[in-house]
């Protein structure tokens, strides 16, 4: 009858219908980004995870080393790439994505007993420093092999390390280590050196030029200037921080 096939049709569009909406819902565009193997779960998985909700797709994670991403980016195997600083060199096959979303200072941190003993960075040589493993920081300072350099699996380490007098001081980030150093109630006790690198790092938000995200630039710079604005970034780097100081005192 007719009124049958009225009803037929109502279900064959409404199953229709739901089937399209779930679709939609689930199938999100795909991104792929990678960070290296040891910082799977670090800051700048968390950071990409960000811009890839904000860009409302499917971030595809991988593991590798920096030199790969980079390789990949600029043949267009991967979309985006998170803390890399601005070269010429790269100007062709990256397309970097303005402002820079976050600026970070190195600096040295010492005991408050000892703080005297770095004024310049000629003191520096024949000192124990601790550095993480697979940081780089400024030219000088990486190549010089009048400085024993202790490769530390992160900052904690390395404050660790200070406070049993294991090494003479620690080179990283101000805006990370400051909070920790607060949030441990230890802020009196390991305090910057005198001397201090003036190096900044500007990182960026660069993406392949390949990348389907080239035609999204302009909504990703809109990104960046909101999340600068309401410290977004900041916010995620500090709790990141918080968590890897909580998982220290549990072990």
């Amino acid at each position: 009858t007719v009124d049958k096939l009225i009803k037929r049709f109502i279900v064959f569009i409404t199953l229709f219908l739901c089937q399209y909406s779930y679709g939609n819902e689930v199938i999100k565009p795909v991104i792929r980004a990678a960070v290296a193997e040891e910082f799977r779960t670090g800051l700048h998985s968390k950071y990409l995870q960000y811009f890839a909700d904000k860009l409302n797709v499917t971030l595809e994670l991988s593991t590798m080393p920096f030199a790969r991403r980079i390789a990949q980016i600029k043949s267009g195997e991967l979309d985006l790439i998170v803390g890399i600083q601005k070269t010429e060199a790269r100007q062709d096959e990256f397309i970097y994505i303005m402002p820079h979303y976050e600026l970070l200072s190195y600096r040295l941190f010492t005991l408050k007993k000892d703080q005297n003993k770095i004024k310049s960075y000629q003191d520096l040589s024949g000192k124990y420093i601790g550095v993480n493993r697979y940081a780089k920081y400024f030219k000088v300072f990486d190549e010089d092999k009048t400085i024993d350099k202790f490769k530390a699996s992160g900052v904690m380490q390395n404050i660790e390390l200070l406070l049993r007098n294991r090494i003479d001081a620690f080179i990283h980030y101000e805006q990370s280590t400051l909070p920790l150093l607060a949030k441990a109630d230890i802020d009196n006790n390991i305090v910057q050196t005198p001397y201090q690198p003036n190096i900044e790092a500007r990182h960026y938000l660069a993406i392949s030029s390949h990348s389907v995200l080239v035609k999204r630039q302009h909504e990703l710079q809109q990104i960046i200037a909101k999340a600068i604005k309401n410290k977004d970034l900041l916010t995620i780097r500090l709790n990141h921080y918080a968590e890897v100081h909580q998982k220290a005192l549990n072990k």
